[in-house]
């Protein structure tokens, strides 16, 4: 059985519809909401013969919520409120949140320790984290158009390319989307490790999208 039906098969309970993409990745779309989609990979990491899997959750704001609204302003306010969550430890699990490291290639956002950094460390959400099963969760906005962006996931070098086409986003958006990616280091999970993944992601993204829409939009 491939990784692509092992997944299915461990999500077939839930009232997700599957797409396969041209690089042999899978993209699950929950059916009660259609603004979540969630894009699954298994890659080899590089310079090792390890495989790594991830679930990436997409979250995009739609256009009637975003009338009036300064774009490029909103995606700065998203960036410095992006976080890394990192899971230490083996039978007990501390979470360590810090600053998105992808803001290092990315000048002059500040830093906000309010709202989102907030969220994530409320009992609730902490707890959340911790049952995925992730060893890294980083949450941050799509800053590269929608029809590229499993390219940006597939590629481990960030070069001068990417680095224009991020700077050409940020000036004008095309649409605003949360990022949850979940980074599990060791290949394809167990059937109830990739429900517990896929339920973090979702129900974290589902708390993303009332915290954007009660704190980030009027």
């Amino acid at each position: 059985m491939s990784w692509v039906q092992s997944v299915k098969k461990a999500l077939e309970q839930y009232e997700v519809s599957f797409e396969e993409t041209g690089r042999g990745n899978l993209v699950a779309k929950p059916l009660e909401n259609p603004q979540i989609r969630l894009i699954i990979l298994v890659r080899r990491m590089q310079f090792s013969f390890d495989r790594k899997f991830e679930i990436v959750g997409v979250l995009e704001i739609p256009e009637d919520r975003l009338k009036n609204q300064d774009k490029p302003q909103l995606l700065r306010r998203m960036l410095s409120e992006s976080l890394e969550l990192e899971l230490k430890g083996f039978l007990s699990r501390s979470l360590k949140v810090s600053r998105w490291s992808g803001l290092a290639s990315i000048p002059g956002v500040p830093m906000s320790e309010e709202g989102l950094m907030q969220l994530i460390r409320s009992r609730e959400v902490e707890e959340l984290v911790k049952q995925g099963g992730g060893d890294l969760i980083e949450i941050f906005p799509s800053l590269i158009p929608v029809e590229l962006f499993e390219t940006y996931l597939m590629t481990s070098d960030r070069g001068p390319m990417i680095s224009s086409m991020v700077k050409k986003y940020m000036e004008s958006p095309q649409s605003i989307s949360w990022i949850v990616r979940m980074h599990m280091l060791y290949g394809v999970q167990s059937a109830g490790g990739i429900r517990r993944a896929f339920l973090t992601i979702v129900n974290l993204l589902k708390k993303i999208e009332e915290y954007t829409y009660t704190r980030l939009l009027p």
